[in-house]
Formats: C-alpha cells, structure tokens, sequence
C-alpha cells in the first residue's frame, strides 16, 4: 500500500510549534510515542511542545514517510469507493483509504460576544497566545477550560490576577499519586497502595 501523507503546514510539526510557549502535554513521553520510535528524555516527563513538534517532523524523516507540505485540504467527496481530495492549491487527489488526522479543536472557536466588547479591551485566541509578554492588563479573563485554556490560567495566575470560565464544572484527578501515574491508560503495572 502507499501512504501520502498531506500536511497544510510548511513544516511538519507547526501546528505544535504556534501553540503557547508553556504549552505541554498532559500524559508523559512512554505514552506519546508512535510505533518503533522512542521520544527522547524523562520517559515520565511531560514533552514541551517544541519536543512535540521535532518528534512529529524526525518520526516522518526516520520513516521516509511521504508527506507533502503545504497542502490544505478543503473537500473530500467519496464516488464509486473512492475519496477525491481537494487542496487549496488545485490539486486533486485520490485514494482509496482515507484518515482524517486532523487532531481535536483545530479551528478557535470565537464567542459571537466578543464583538460587543469596547476595541480598548485586548483578545486573543489560543492560537495568538504565545506567553504573559504580550497582555496589557494585570486582570484576565479565559474563556473555556479545555487543555489549551486551563494551562494558559496556570501559567498567568502566576503573574496576574486570572479568572478561568467554564461551561460546567469537571471532576478533576492528580495525574500522580504517591508518585505514580493515575491515568488509566498508563500501563506501568504498578498499583496505587491504598
């Protein structure tokens, strides 16, 4: 079978690379590692995101994957058994097995509120955060609580007088007891001693 891999990005690894500087993952490197490749450091560790990023772009050279960059896909239709891809550039391309890796919440999702607010009050999304240089006031508001929202509230209530709004409250757990992983997909074979 051949496998294309179609990137919108310049460089494989981007969509990493744009997110905050703080930004981390949430489940440590033993558990991010794509087949026959070891993601370097603290197996228990949590991957910035530029180790993300570099992982992603090394797996495909270590693989000789064949990944074209560049390419934003706009349509999919599917005749006859067939999936017909369309990039932004013209191109057309066919195959007969389709994976759509386009990764959870790629599109920001902006409140139809915040065009009421005065022009005098800052907002960014997610994708124009980078880090606390960059907000004019000491008083911030975050909209949403997903991973990119409560790690940016973490990082800024450091410095700032931070207010984190969500749509309903979450149970949350420590993802380490007693020194050990609570994530149940973490298959270490230790138990928990309670």
């Amino acid at each position: 079978m051949t496998v294309l891999i179609l990137e919108r990005d310049e460089r494989i690894g981007d969509v990493w690379r744009r997110r905050p500087d703080s930004m981390r993952l949430f489940t440590p490197r033993a558990m991010n590692q794509l087949p026959g490749l070891i993601m370097v450091g603290d197996q228990k560790g949590y991957p910035d995101k530029h180790e993300v990023a570099d992982y992603l772009e090394f797996y495909a050279q270590h693989n000789k994957l064949h990944v074209l960059l560049n390419k934003n896909v706009y349509s999919v239709e599917y005749n006859d058994q067939i999936y017909s891809l369309k990039t932004q550039d013209g191109e057309t391309f066919q195959a007969k097995c389709l994976v759509n890796a386009t990764g959870a919440n790629q599109k920001v999702n902006v409140l139809d509120i915040s065009r009421d607010i005065s022009a005098e009050i800052q907002q960014l999304t997610i994708d124009q955060y980078q880090n606390p240089k960059q907000l004019s006031s000491q008083n911030i508001a975050i909209i949403g609580d997903g991973s990119g929202g409560r790690q940016v509230a973490k990082e800024l209530a450091k410095t700032h007088n931070v207010t984190l709004f969500c749509g309903s409250p979450r149970p949350f757990a420590p993802q380490e007891l007693f020194g050990i992983n609570t994530d149940p997909r973490q298959k270490s074979g230790q138990k928990l001693p309670l």
